[in-house]
């Protein structure tokens, strides 16, 4: 079972329902509001740790720290790099995946597509495969 401890979150005004969407990767808009990260160039903030059920809520973003987040795809393994999986809003892949920005370290395996895994943010962690 996935865990979290020693976070640093931060409260931002949702752009929209995210009930649905706890545990998955957050950017910040233009205006200043949370939603979810959808294309692999954008600036990952951290990961969302409530259910805000409509636009203007409260989301809290763990932005540094142990946390649980979602995998986009079955191969997430332990010790490896993750970002943004190009398949899912606000899902996590393994690098390398036509990543470039990194959001932190695997620290368990992902089970499957959709399956909750722990990992630790290290933001502005950038993989080179060359």
């Amino acid at each position: 079972m996935a865990s979290e401890q020693d976070q640093l979150c931060i409260t931002l005004k949702s752009e929209a329902d995210f009930r649905n969407f706890q545990y998955r990767a957050v950017k910040m808009t233009n205006e200043g509001y949370g939603t979810m990260a959808l294309a692999t160039a954008d600036v990952l903030l951290g990961i969302l740790q409530n259910k805000p059920a409509a636009y203007g809520r409260s989301m809290k973003v763990c932005i540094a720290g142990h946390t649980k987040a979602v995998a986009g795809d079955a191969t997430v393994g332990a010790g490896e790099y993750v970002g943004l999986f190009p398949g899912g809003p606000g899902c996590l892949a393994q690098a390398p995946y036509g990543l470039t920005k990194i959001l932190g370290v695997a620290l368990t395996t992902a089970s499957g597509t959709g399956a909750l895994f722990e990992m630790a943010i290290e933001k502005w962690v950038y993989y080179d495969d060359t």
